[in-house]
């Protein structure tokens, strides 16, 4: 259905009769009225078809009282989401998705005093409301209520086509009411008939020329009247394509321009704009190259730096933007984004002179000066990557945001951002994933020099930018679907050079490019140089890469992953291609597939994406996982090119699973310091695993929104967490380990890892060099009192995160370690990490275990000696005292030790201490002060 303007009504969509099986809503009377009977009809597969196929559809419907071209409801009767039998639709007989419904609106609205109901908007639904028909466009229905008498076209459905010499062209009116038809083209009468409500003409298009065709309705005194221009022109005129031109807009000089389209075998196409007044004019027809692939034309004249709108007509009926524009007009968001100022100057779309997405050119930009052009790029293994949402990373949603907080992420460890696709999607708020101009960034998050400011700024502070690229499919507004499509915005025809008219694979969103076409190879590599050359991006994660494929695999999962020859070349030819402009560029696939593929391309030089969120949410919850498939070698590969993650924007947080799903005893794991020891726990692991690693924004601090609650939706930040001293432990965590990673190869790739990862105890074995690193952790929920820890070597070694040195003989070590403790110990002394990350000891005793008065410590405060009276029954213990930060600074057993223990403790600093003791079946601690 096309939107529609006539001189009589200020209506902005006409419904026409229920003949017209392309509508998705139509009435009887073709012209409804408040004050008389009508009937809607509703066609379930058309539009939005979520009501395909159900067995009861009703109707949500509301009045517009506000004004003719008003889209608010003002008075809305029925409530959503429930069964009410009076919103109930009929089915129509003989028809399986066809409904229809019926009221006088007056009487059904009920206006009050002198309101004038003037449209009535409606969307359908089932009766939870769960799902829902609307437009193509995913917005209301309109049908307007006739004020008066009017005639107007049911077809054409424009007020302006283009008809090549020799077609024709069926005219078809319809009047309010019975009257005196009449059809004139140019003011010449051609067909009429009296007190009718229809009259059809067949217009012949026998010369070039615009001619005006008027329908006219007469009843008495009254008359009204309406038009339609059908622009009849040549064929296209043929020429070769200037030479150095390239598809999509050319700058020539600060006045002109060649525009390039490639649309094969279309017949012909005008560029319309701002600098023709929207008018289809013969020196605005493109030239078409001979081999009909290529329109072209050169516009000139223009005022340098001005910006001007335009599209392209394209056989007189499909109005499109440029796909290779780096901006976009858009007639359904743009005018959100001027009210919020979210991009300054921004012009509004040119409502009432076109429809449907348009594009931007302007000559004499200012470039952006790129200032920091020399900086590190990190080696694949070496790469810390922070995926981020703009829409969600800050409640400002901008680019310039994002730039605000680098030094948040540089202080984090932070070397390479990875930024959610910020092309031209669909709406203003999204993910992203739903992308119609491929070289546009979408106007909602600012400007393109703002961006090029992020990345940038980015690079000043040695990081690097990889943009989430999203070429497996492309939605109904990208104008390479358009061209060749079912309607405005359905499926692409068997005919479209770019896309498959039904995916090849499951998953799959929008439209699925054909990655075996030569057109889509060439298109893709031009995007793919475009973001890199343009922006300066440092490369990519491709989204859903497991699509790029033209093998048939239908719903099948299983068949989907298993490994494709053909997906193999595609990528290897996508990854040349990018190697040979950009040879420092990051590949990185969303890939999934039978570790066949995966290690084939990874030994080419394809970084992957690593999911290892179910095995970290299971431990999140209080359970053990072997996660060794987090480390490339664990799957066979020769090249450290495996990014692994606990999280990304597709998975649930880990600290939700812990703080809504964990074990509540021994430990409760849903309180949340608990909570925090069992993420660090996880974190310290995940980063051991030598390779390159990716978190999700606002992990770092443990954030606990669930996403399946509103997945697409815009999620709250949370920055305030960081003022939370459990979650900065969570923080200070991530930040000691990333500099770990940062500063040293050891967990990049070094020259042994021993991974231990199938018991509750588990255990990382990591050497590079002469630095030798262990890490221990106590994946279940009870205390291990006597665990046996193995060393590579015997001598000291130093806990990380204490400072604590240990003496180690025979390569081996017993030492208790309780729930969710991690002793991560190297044979350097290296600095210890900033800010409080371990749980205080102290503060966390909130009930000594026993209280048994045999067990005693004095005097407290003590100065020099510390005497203990050990309790009864302690025949075989270990001992230990401890500073707050749970350094051990001494400890023993039972040898030589009876009921009576005296501690010399006057080298110790005053302040609070632990005494514990352990005899493997119960754990006591007493607290005391040295003054």
């Amino acid at each position: 259905m096309k939107f529609k303007i006539t001189s009589s009504s200020i209506c902005a969509l006409i419904f026409f009769f229920w003949g017209n099986i392309q509508a998705q809503v139509t009435t009887v009377p073709g012209f409804p009225r408040a004050d008389q009977k009508v009937k809607i009809i509703y066609d379930a597969s058309q539009g939005t078809t979520g009501l395909a196929g159900v067995d009861a559809v009703y109707i949500h419907i509301g009045a517009v009282i506000e004004s003719p071209t008003s889209n608010t409801w003002s008075i809305v009767p029925f409530e959503w989401g429930t069964a009410n039998q009076a919103a109930l639709m009929s089915k129509v007989e003989g028809e399986n998705n066809v409904w229809e419904w019926e009221i006088i609106p007056n009487e059904f609205f009920n206006p009050t005093g002198d309101q004038v109901i003037y449209r009535m908007g409606m969307v359908f639904r089932n009766a939870a409301g769960n799902l829902e028909g609307k437009t193509s466009t995913n917005g209301d229905f309109f049908v307007n209520l006739s004020q008066g008498f009017e005639v107007s076209f049911t077809n054409p459905q424009t007020n302006s086509m283009l008809l090549e010499v020799g077609e024709s062209q069926e005219i078809a009116i319809v009047a309010s009411q019975a009257s005196d038809l009449s059809i004139l083209v140019n003011d010449t009468p051609v067909a009429s008939a009296s007190d009718v409500e229809t009259l059809n003409y067949e217009f012949q298009a026998t010369s070039e020329g615009v001619f005006v065709i008027q329908a006219k309705a007469v009843a008495g005194s009254e008359e009204t009247t309406s038009t339609v221009t059908i622009n009849v022109v040549g064929q296209s005129p043929q020429a070769t394509l200037p030479q150095g031109a390239k598809k999509g807009i050319n700058y020539i000089s600060d006045t002109e321009v060649i525009l390039v389209l490639e649309a094969p075998d279309k017949k012909n196409v005008f560029v319309i704009g701002d600098f023709n007044d929207w008018q289809i004019l013969p020196d605005y027809q493109m030239f078409q190259t001979p081999d009909k692939e290529l329109f072209w034309l050169n516009v000139s004249n223009l005022t340098p730096g001005e910006e001007y709108i335009f599209q392209y007509l394209v056989d007189g009926s499909i109005r499109i933007g440029d796909p290779y524009a780096d901006k976009t007009s858009d007639p359904f968001n743009d005018q959100e984004i001027i009210d919020q100022n979210r991009y300054p100057g921004l012009k509004p779309f040119p409502s009432g002179k076109t429809l449907f997405q348009a594009t931007y050119l302007q000559t004499a930009q200012q470039p952006y000066e790129w200032k920091y052009l020399e900086y590190n790029k990190p080696e694949p293994e070496e790469l810390v990557v922070y995926e981020l949402l703009v829409r969600d990373f800050d409640d400002r949603r901008t680019y310039k945001a994002v730039t605000e907080r680098l030094d948040y992420l540089k202080d984090l460890g932070i070397n390479a951002i990875e930024l959610m696709p910020i092309k031209e999607f669909e709406g203003n708020l999204s993910w992203g994933y739903n992308p119609s101009f491929f070289f546009a960034p979408d106007k909602y998050y600012g400007t393109k020099n703002e961006l090029k400011e992020l990345i940038d700024e980015a690079h000043k502070r040695d990081m690097v930018v990889i943009l989430d690229m999203v070429l497996n499919h492309a939605f109904g507004q990208n104008p390479m679907v358009r061209l060749y499509n079912d309607g405005d915005y359905g499926a692409p025809t068997l005919d479209n050079p770019w896309f498959n008219r039904v995916a090849r694979h499951p998953f799959n969103v929008g439209y699925d490019f054909n990655h075996e076409s030569a057109y889509t190879k060439a298109f893709v590599d031009t995007v793919n140089n475009y973001w890199l050359s343009e922006y300066k991006f440092d490369g990519y994660r491709f989204d859903l890469s497991k699509g790029f494929t033209q093998v048939n695999s239908g719903d099948n999962v299983s068949q989907w992953s298993q490994r494709d020859e053909s997906r193999i070349e595609i990528w290897k030819d996508i990854y040349d291609n990018i190697k040979e402009h950009h040879p420092d560029a990051y590949v990185i696939l969303e890939h999934f597939a039978d570790n066949s593929e995966e290690r084939e391309l990874a030994n080419y030089g394809m970084m992957f994406w690593g999911n290892l969120n179910n095995d970290f949410r299971e431990m999140a919850k209080g359970n053990s996982r072997n996660f060794d498939w987090g480390y490339y070698k664990t799957r066979g590969w020769d090249q450290n090119n495996l990014v692994s993650y606990m999280e990304s924007h597709d998975e649930e947080r880990t600290m939700w699973e812990s703080l809504t799903f964990g074990q509540t005893s021994p430990v409760n794991i849903r309180e949340l310091r608990n909570g925090v020891n069992r993420n660090q726990l996880l974190a310290t692991f995940f980063f051991a695993i030598p390779g390159p690693k990716m978190l999700w924004q606002f992990e770092e601090y443990g954030y606990d929104l669930e996403l399946n609650n509103d997945r697409l939706g815009v999620k709250p930040t949370r920055w305030n967490y960081l003022e939370n001293p459990e979650r900065q432990r969570l923080y200070n965590l991530y930040r000691a380990m990333i500099k770990l990673k940062n500063d040293y190869n050891i967990f990049n790739d070094p020259d042994n890892v021993t991974l231990s990862l199938t018991q509750p105890v588990k255990s990382i074995q990591v050497g590079d060099g002469d630095l030798q690193i262990v890490l221990y952790g106590n994946f279940g929920l009870t205390d291990v009192n006597n665990a046996t820890l193995t060393f590579p070597s015997d001598g000291t070694w130093y806990n990380y995160f204490t400072e604590a040195e240990i003496n180690v003989t025979s390569n081996t070590l017993n030492s208790r370690i309780r729930a969710n403790q991690f002793l991560l110990y190297t044979n350097q002394k290296l600095p210890l990490p900033e800010g409080e990350i371990l749980e205080d000891i102290i503060t966390s005793i909130e009930k000594e275990i026993i209280d048994d008065s045999e067990f005693k410590l004095y005097p407290n405060p003590v100065n020099e000696n510390l005497n203990i009276s050990l309790p009864k029954g302690f025949n075989q213990f270990n001992y230990r005292v401890l500073d707050v930060t749970g350094k051990v600074l001494v400890e023993g057993d039972s040898k030589n030790v009876n009921n009576f223990l005296e501690l010399e403790i006057k080298d110790f600093k005053a302040g609070l201490y632990i005494f514990e003791l352990n005899d493997n079946r119960q754990l006591l601690r007493r607290r005391f002060i040295k003054k």
